[in-house]
């Protein structure tokens, strides 16, 4: 399971929110790159459909603390994302942070994307398409932090703009490494199939990930193979029902153990989780990929809990309330900054 942790990170996103790629690719699989993201909290992020026209700069804070920057170019493309986590008290810096640099071509396809994380490294993945856009080929190299769980890049949470990453030590180093490991996309668009393997691998890819589409390019599944075997742990199966998009999960005996449904409800995105391997129910509320709304249910502990948002007229939090069993827990104030063209 290790070797399919490790090749199905970096698996890129066809920036599916941009819709400037022909087929429907699943998001960016590794949580760093922070704009693709759902399940980091506080994570702020725009949607094609939800981007403010005219952004060019977005602060968020939270007690004096930054959670979120976003920076976007005169066509839209997000450049910068600053993303910092709440970690504890007692933890080095008490805060994570996370940032990720794209850089576009004449197209506004993303050529590269650069991130650094305080806890982790940098990674750098760099993109080639095809004449149709589609993309064929990933290339990744990264710079690990030795050591372990201290927040040894903590330094980088001064970063707040595009040219102080730039300028960073370590994404001079990063951009400057020639050993890469490679990724390839090979496309059979009549069986509307999509098959991603490692370079380094055997010409017959005998471990590699399929994408399955449907003839109107809606994902219907992503299946991990090694040697002709579907491994159920990271593979899922797609389903679509009127306005619904219904994702079902497998452990290794072909049990169910997940089911994901989303749907619109006016501008919003609403996702709902029933887990039977770890017992909990959610029903979240996303405006783009910003989440506003979540209510969940854990039956080991028989705990419910719900976080409330309150927004501003761009629909950002300014607020947070949590609830456990009906009782207020704790709230979070923001406060959001915005810069236009």
């Amino acid at each position: 399971m290790k070797a399919i942790y490790l090749f199905t990170l970096f698996i890129f996103s066809l920036f599916t929110g941009q819709e400037k790629i022909k087929y429907n690719m699943p998001d960016y699989e590794d949580v760093m790159m922070t704009s693709n993201t759902y399940n980091l909290p506080f994570n702020v992020n725009f949607t094609s459909s939800t981007y403010l026209q005219n952004l060019k700069r977005l602060e968020q804070k939270s007690n004096g603390e930054y959670l979120n920057i976003l920076e976007y170019d005169k066509n839209g493309n997000l450049i910068y994302k600053y993303y910092r986590q709440y970690v504890s008290e007692n933890w080095s810096g008490k805060y994570l942070t996370i940032i990720e640099r794209n850089i576009y071509n004449d197209k506004n396809q993303p050529v590269k994307t650069l991130i650094l994380h305080s806890n982790v490294g940098a990674s750098l993945n760099e993109y080639h398409y095809d004449a149709l856009g589609n993309i064929i080929l990933v290339n990744n190299t990264g710079i690990p932090i030795i050591g372990g769980n201290e927040n040894s890049w903590r330094y980088i949470e001064g970063l707040l703009k595009t040219e102080d990453f730039d300028k960073d030590k370590n994404i001079l180093k990063l951009n400057n490494k020639k050993n890469k490991s490679s990724y390839v996309f090979e496309y059979d668009f009549n069986k509307k199939l999509v098959k991603a393997f490692s370079k380094d691998l055997p010409s017959n890819h005998d471990f590699h990930i399929v994408y399955q589409f449907s003839d109107s390019n809606q994902l219907m599944s992503k299946t991990v193979l090694d040697q002709g075997k579907i491994f159920y742990d990271n593979s899922y199966f797609t389903d679509y029902k009127d306005d619904k998009k219904i994702t079902k999960e497998y452990d290794e005996e072909k049990n169910l153990k997940q089911t994901t449904t989303e749907y619109p409800e006016n501008k919003f995105t609403v996702i709902e989780t029933v887990n039977t391997e770890y017992k909990f129910d959610q029903k979240r509320k996303y405006f783009g990929k910003t989440l506003i709304f979540d209510d969940s249910f854990t039956q080991d502990n028989n705990e419910k809990t719900l976080e409330k948002y309150d927004l501003d007229k761009y629909n950002i939090p300014v607020k947070m309330t949590v609830e456990k069993n009906g009782k207020i827990d704790s709230t979070v104030i923001f406060t959001n900054k915005y810069e236009f063209y």
